[in-house]
């Protein structure tokens, strides 16, 4: 199962899909970090042309 990398608290494969990197690592998750902070992430990565995949 998925997992946070910061925290270790499972997380849901849709959102390790959307929110890990590249390499499938996920360092914020509901549990340890603000949603708004994942959401601002997201948007970064996504303005800088990297895949969300």
């Amino acid at each position: 199962m998925p997992h946070c990398d910061n925290c270790n608290n499972h997380v849901s494969r849709r959102f390790q899909t959307v929110f890990a990197d590249d390499e499938g690592n996920l360092l914020a998750c509901p549990s340890c970090s603000p949603n708004a902070g994942i959401a601002e992430s997201s948007r970064d990565r996504s303005s800088r042309g990297e895949s969300a995949e």
